[in-house]
């Protein structure tokens, strides 16, 4: 950070113009195309800031369909709600602001603007930003759009000196500082897109879809009529490519903007009905009337549905479905009682009752429940397995290994399967949250994943291997824990049969997965087989495994070299799963994510820190 920040340091209001303005704030200038993009789209803030009687609007409980109202966004036709939540996670880390949810506040940022200027949704998470911007850093790590307006031009510069770093030289902060611009820029845009319903001057203090309606009617030779039909041309063309691409095309081209339309499309009756129903709805947002605006809602909906094709249909047809998904967090409750089966399996040690044990199970089973729910429910959203990103087969694996816990403990009843599910089941998901904080969940494919019967096939059955060597792995811990602390040898040999028998399950699963992938990547880019980094994290998988077990049957190792090769198998799963992905090269470089090799490293660190401790334990219990 130090070096973005060495040419720059926060300035006083010298820049600040006659009316208080900042730079790209100055509202002396109209949009006359001589402004910068971003200049542009700042300075509605001001403009709307200025409109006393829009920060007056009412807040509405009620928003009835809009949260259903179709969108266009990186590929995929989704619920606006969707898109809000996205967008706000994106943003702030959260899903709904205090008390308001998502759509709530997205309603309130594109027909009421000015009244979220002071929400303070805007995350950095380096405190040298805000320091730079001239803002006091506060705990939350959390900004308004006002507060970062305060030094703009400095705000612009820093992410201009960032952006001319090369990607892979950049540190935490310079990525950062593009970060928090790229949103302001984003959240500056969505408060543009019904800027054509408020009265302007430009306009003679009537809106832009006003005079754009009455464009044919305007008698040129008068000076004030060219003069209004200039500004329409400079506002159209400065605010087109907005991301609230509402309005379908009619064909494959994508959607477009309600400005869009305006600047290009406005002779299309049907397009141009789109819009005005836009316009009715800022209008009643405006005047607190719900009745009204839910109605313009249904008859945006009725209207557009005869705009798109048969498949648009059919995802349209499912967007309850999404929303619902959305809204009921079934993950979060899947955590919620795992961690709940982890408590009970602590209070059973200060009591032997069964009700602790049936408590555990049946917390466990409760988690499963809604996690399984949420898988099929992705799966009927998105018409695939899923697996098809790095948060699904997390979800996914997580899945697997509550499922192999499940049957651990129909054979052992002895809480070692219970255990394992909650600790897996709990930690995977929590790992899949992090990844859910970057946005989309549900993303379109990328072309070379784009094979249903590849990715039921060869991607789960791999990832079912990696859940496999995962359960293994904890299972490992437990005996290693269990020989710390001098359990039986009876409770020993039933881990040490349980592990070796989930590694048989891993290898049989990753070895298949991997052949599975071969063939593939035959029919993909003509070659079984290739080196390929990703590649070779699989094939690292089934070694290690398969090693164990020539180990084992060659008398190499005993019950506390396979416990200590399953903890370290699980550390090989997380490099070929995480790792390789950091080297960015390869066919598979699409590979999910980059930019953790720290947290790979940590990890490593304390498993072997984990494995001294308690073989020293071990050693020390026997002497």
């Amino acid at each position: 950070m130090k070096r973005l920040l060495r040419h720059f340091v926060p300035r006083n209001d010298t820049n600040r113009s006659p009316n208080g303005a900042i730079g790209p704030f100055d509202t002396n200038r109209s949009p006359n195309g001589a402004i910068g993009p971003f200049d542009v789209k700042l300075l509605i803030l001001v403009l709307l800031f200025l409109k006393s009687f829009c920060a007056q609007a009412a807040v509405f409980h009620d928003l009835g369909n809009f949260k259903s109202i179709p969108i266009l966004d990186n590929g995929r036709l989704k619920p606006i709600d969707t898109f809000a939540r996205n967008l706000l996670t994106r943003f702030s880390g959260y899903d709904h602001y205090g008390k308001q949810d998502a759509s709530g506040w997205l309603a309130a940022v594109l027909f009421n603007p000015t009244s979220t200027l002071d929400d303070k949704i805007f995350l950095i998470n380096d405190p040298d930003i805000p320091q730079a911007l001239g803002i006091t850093p506060v705990q939350s790590r959390r900004y308004s759009a006002r507060q970062l307006e305060q030094n703009a031009r400095l705000l612009v510069s820093l992410d201009q000196e960032a952006s001319k770093i090369p990607e892979k030289e950049r540190s935490l902060a310079e990525n950062e500082m593009i970060r928090v611009y790229d949103n302001l820029n984003v959240y500056t845009d969505l408060a543009s897109c019904m800027l054509f319903a408020y009265p302007e001057d430009d306009f003679d203090h009537v809106s832009f879809i006003d005079v754009a309606l009455k464009a044919s009617t305007l008698k040129l030779d008068n000076h004030e009529s060219i003069k209004i039909v200039s500004n329409l041309y400079h506002w159209s063309q400065n605010y087109k490519d907005l991301p609230l691409t509402v309005i379908p095309s009619g064909n494959d081209d994508p959607w477009t903007s309600p400005w869009d339309v305006l600047a290009d499309d406005f002779g299309n009756v049907h397009k141009r009905r789109l819009v005005i129903l836009w316009n009715n709805m800022t209008t009643d947002y405006l005047q607190g009337d719900e009745k009204g605006f839910n109605q313009n809602v249904e008859l945006y909906l009725h209207n557009i549905r005869p705009m798109l094709g048969p498949q648009e249909l059919k995802k349209l047809d499912k967007f309850p479905l999404e929303i619902f998904y959305e809204q009921s967090s079934v993950f979060s409750w899947s955590i919620m009682f795992y961690i709940l089966s982890f408590i009970f399996f602590v209070i059973s040690f200060s009591s032997s009752k069964t009700i602790w044990y049936n408590l555990g199970l049946l917390s466990i089973v409760a988690g499963f429940l809604p996690h399984l729910a949420g898988l099929v429910m992705r799966i009927i959203i998105m018409n695939r397995p899923p697996v098809s990103s790095l948060y699904e087969t997390f979800i996914f694996v997580s899945l697997i290994t509550v499922v192999l816990g499940l049957l651990i403990e129909y054979y052992n009843r002895q809480w070692l399967g219970i255990v394992t599910a909650a600790i897996s089941g709990t930690a995977l998901l929590f790992i899949a949250n992090k990844y859910s904080a970057e946005g989309d969940t549900l993303k379109v494919l990328i072309a070379v994943l784009n094979s249903n019967f590849w990715l039921a096939t060869h991607v789960t059955t791999i990832t079912m291997g990696y859940g496999a060597t995962c359960v293994g792995g904890i299972l490992g811990h437990i005996w290693l824990v269990q020989a710390a602390f001098k359990k039986d040898q009876k409770t020993l040999e039933q881990t040490y049969k349980t592990i070796l028998g989930i590694l048989g399950v891993a290898l049989t699963l990753t070895f298949l997965g991997t052949n599975l992938g071969g063939i593939w990547a035959d029919q993909s880019w003509g070659r079984f087989w290739g080196w390929d980094p990703k590649e070779n994290g699989a094939l690292m998988i089934v070694l290690w495994t398969a090693l164990l077990f020539h180990a084992k049957v060659a008398n190499m190792i005993g019950q506390h070299g396979l416990a200590v090769g399953a903890v370290v198998g699980m550390m090989v799963v997380m490099w070929a799963w995480f790792g390789v992905n950091l080297l960015s090269v390869g066919l598979h470089s699409y590979g999910f994510t980059s930019g953790i090799a720290a947290s790979l490293i940590i990890y490593a660190v304390l498993e072997l820190l984990f494995l001294c401790i308690t073989l020293s334990f071990i050693k020390w219990q026997k002497s």
